[in-house]
């Protein structure tokens, strides 16, 4: 590790970061404790658990006013008060919050004790392990259904991957958090961005509090609370644009809460890799109605193979303003930069005889590519959200995001195998690549009885606009042959080359305007029903070539996206049967025909049939999903040969279904257990000749996944744990014939650590076995890390 790397990784970082630091801690008043005159008054009182014990760790607040930490003893002092009338609540993460209201007059002393439902041991064990199985099992999200709606109540399918469980896990970009999840094999874009396959579809964009992004970057795990997956066609709420047939991601940003905390963290690993990352937080105002927080990152790493590098800097700050009890502005961004190589894709023509990447004769280590190939890739987001409450019933919510990505000068090398011992090295250059989405949208979220029965419903209506002005060039170089000395293949080789080129830029424009409206009735406390309907505008204005000056391709389209979903739960809060029908659709442009004609398409659909049963049991402690899933596709185009001419038809169709299942478990104090598999037989039942009949690229029949920990909650080491775990993904195929494979692969990964409040330490062996296997998005595949190592100190405040 180079003496120098410190001031060089983290300059970009602070120099961001200071300016807004110093602004920040200005902002502290230099006598935090102004003298108390007469007048003034206090509570004091002490918090205790359901079983005596005094709940160190917890908080005490004043609405609006203060917070402050009970001590180990559970005492808590609030002084220097106004007299009159204060809500005090009681905060501990994972629990149910407690409130009392007090009235003190003026110059004396009020005492207010709390007991709190959470047992010592209950308190004890968040405190040492953290809130994930608590919080995952109940799977609460208002992000899923878009209103506030447990995860027994909801007829679709999804997970939760939350920070304390990407902490345990060391995990550092958005790919990783998937191996958590049942059924989700982690891919990557043609790009190299994060993706996952999830029955039988890729899923390759991202949504970020629900709304729009445009990456050009991984995402660093530094700025994500929670990255939740939602399973199937998910369009009828979440649009075409951002989800896939086979589910959706969200990722959950961390937001600011009302007291002074943070963490700083430093971790040094295999392949040079040196990451260092900050988390602070703090009330502005001294009524903690205006709170800020900003998530810093600054991360270097050498490639496992014999060429690539890379440095990622990320700057994400979030504020909240709470106006009123009615109104609160939430606010945050993010910027996020990469500079470094690029992994290059490998695909394979028809001359190769071997069937499978591990029956090819080249070094694992072995890249063919040069450092010198550095590509600069840039993603930034802004989020803005008002919310007001209309009235007991209603609330209102407006959202706003603009997303943005940057290829300022991106090089892959597309990597083909045109026979056993050759390989042709093709250059992918986007110089530059700017795109970007803004997203705009209105919910009304309310619950409310008609008569006897409960309605909770959201109305919605959102524009998205998106454009990308692309220098996309596709360069032959050369051909190697594996068996000899590479040639080099710098970057100014290739610049030459495209510098004598004369590329021209398309310029893209794309605009959708929707509504939807969903309801859930209840018949009963027992039974209930979804009903779901979107409507969606798209209008393509085509793509304008500045060489040319002429625009082609614009054409609009509307599809309509029901869903419905049934609940029925035998044992209230605790077992629930549940059936949905989903609909998910993709808008399919115009085709020229070989004879002149335009066609003009519909939107493609996917139709998913699931039912299963979900289950929460042991207060919490148990959460189980088991389910059964049939997806039909339908209006794919398709080639058809018609008097020697081939013409696009729409006709194709695909089926996928399958079995997933998922266990979330503490059945000892300290002991925890996530646990998932999926089963996926998927194929193309209608399609063009060389793929009827057959598997989907990428896509896996089989995927598990498990992991297990133990801390010891007791004792005077209490806070070491132990824990580990693996991911099984089948074999996958890598053309259209089904022949040539990527093989399966078994990851198992083990950790050690020690959790204490203000400090922790952190070991991780990642791919123990040392498996050298592939990930691909369904034509590309990248090689993936062998085995290696993460230790990492954090410390807390």
């Amino acid at each position: 590790m180079s003496p120098t790397f410190y001031p060089d990784c983290c300059k970009p970082l602070l120099k961001l970061a200071l300016p807004g630091m110093l602004t920040l801690f200005s902002l502290f008043p230099t006598n935090l404790h102004a003298a108390a005159s007469e007048e003034r008054s206090q509570i004091h009182g002490k918090v205790i658990t359901s079983d005596g014990k005094p709940a160190a760790y917890c908080h005490v607040s004043i609405e609006g006013v203060t917070s402050i930490p009970v001590d180990e003893n559970g005492n808590y002092l609030l002084e220097d008060l106004q007299p009159g009338t204060y809500t005090l609540v009681v905060s501990y993460v994972g629990q149910q919050r407690s409130s009392h209201t007090v009235t003190v007059a003026a110059g004396e002393d009020a005492l207010q004790d709390f007991t709190l439902s959470a047992s010592g041991q209950q308190l004890n064990e968040i405190m040492i392990v953290g809130d994930k199985y608590t919080i995952s099992s109940r799977k609460e999200s208002p992000n899923v259904a878009r209103m506030p709606l447990k995860y027994l109540e909801n007829p679709q399918v999804y997970s939760v991957v939350d920070k304390e469980l990407i902490k345990e896990q060391m995990a550092l970009t958005l790919d990783e958090s998937f191996r958590n999840v049942p059924g989700a094999a982690p891919s990557k874009t043609g790009a190299g961005m994060p993706s996952f396959f999830s029955r039988g579809f890729q899923a390759s964009e991202n949504l970020r509090n629900g709304m729009a992004t445009n990456l050009r970057t991984g995402i660093d795990l530094s700025l994500v609370e929670r990255v939740e997956t939602i399973k199937g066609p998910s369009a009828t709420l979440f649009g075409s644009t951002m989800t896939s047939f086979g589910g959706v991601v969200n990722y959950i940003t961390k937001k600011p809460y009302d007291y002074f905390g943070g963490e700083v963290s430093y971790t040094y690993g295999s392949f040079d890799l040196s990451r260092i990352t900050a988390d602070i937080n703090t009330p502005v105002n001294k009524d903690r109605t205006l709170l800020f927080r900003i998530n810093l990152a600054a991360q270097k790493e050498n490639s496992f193979q014999d060429q690539g590098n890379g440095s990622t800097y990320v700057v994400a700050p979030s504020l909240t303003y709470k106006v009123n009890e009615r109104l609160t502005f939430n606010f945050d961004a993010d910027i996020q930069k990469y500079q470094g190589t690029t992994p290059a894709g490998w695909s394979v023509a028809k001359g190769v005889t071997a069937k499978g990447f591990d029956e090819l004769k080249l070094d694992y280590r072995r890249s063919l590519q040069d450092n010198s190939l550095k590509s600069n890739q840039t993603s930034g987001n802004v989020y803005a959200q008002a919310a007001y409450k209309l009235s007991d019933s209603w609330t209102s919510q407006t959202n706003f995001s603009w997303g943005m990505g940057e290829y300022n000068d991106l090089f892959i090398y597309d990597l083909t195998w045109i026979s056993d011992s050759t390989v042709a090295r093709p250059m992918r250059s986007f110089a530059p690549d700017k795109s970007g989405r803004q997203h705009i949208q209105q919910n009304f979220i309310g619950d409310f009885l008609i008569g006897s029965l409960r309605n909770r419903v959201v109305i919605g209506a959102d524009y998205m606009g998106q454009y990308r002005n692309v220098k996309y060039t596709y360069l032959p170089t050369d051909t190697v042959n594996i068996n000899k000395a590479t040639p080099s293949a710098r970057i100014q080789d290739i610049e030459n080359k495209l510098g004598n080129m004369s590329t021209p830029e398309n310029q893209y424009k794309q605009y959708t305007y929707s509504a939807y409206i969903s309801d859930v009735l209840n018949f009963t406390d027992n039974l209930m029903a979804m009903a779901s309907l979107r409507v969606d505008h798209f209008v393509n204005k085509g793509v304008y070539n500045t060489l040319t000056g002429i625009t082609t391709g614009d054409y609009n389209q509307t599809a309509f996206s029901p869903k419905f979903g049934l609940v029925y739960q035998p044992v209230k809060e605790k077992v629930a049967l549940f059936a949905n029908y989903m609909n998910g659709f993709k808008n399919v442009a115009n085709a020229i025909q070989p004879d002149g004609s335009t066609s003009v398409f519909k939107p493609q659909q996917a139709n998913q049939w699931e039912a299963g049963a979900k289950l929460t049991l042991m207060e919490g402690k148990l959460s189980a999903t088991i389910s059964y899933y049939d997806i039909r596709v339908s209006n794919a185009t398709m080639p058809e040969l018609r008097d020697g001419k081939t013409f696009t038809i729409q006709d194709g169709t695909q089926q996928s279904k399958g079995v997933e299942a998922e266990l979330i478990a503490s059945p000892l104090p300290g002991l925890n257990l996530i646990a998932g598999y999926g089963y996926n037989d998927n194929q193309f039942t209608r399609a063009a000749a060389n793929i009827e009949g057959k598997r989907a690229l990428g896509t896996p029949k089989h995927v598990g996944n498990v992991w297990m920990t133990y801390t010891l909650l007791d004792g005077p080491v209490k806070g070491i744990g132990i824990g580990g775990g693996l991911m099984y993904v089948s074999e996958v195929f890598q053309d259209n014939q089904n022949t040539f494979t990527l093989p399966a692969y078994t990851m198992v990964d083990a950790t050690m650590f020690y959790n204490r409040p203000k400090y922790r330490i952190s070991f991780k062996m990642n791919n123990i076995l040392d498996e050298k296997y592939w990930v691909s998005d369904g034509f590309y595949s990248r090689p993936q890390k062998t085995r290696n190592f993460l230790v990492s100190i954090a410390y807390k405040f």
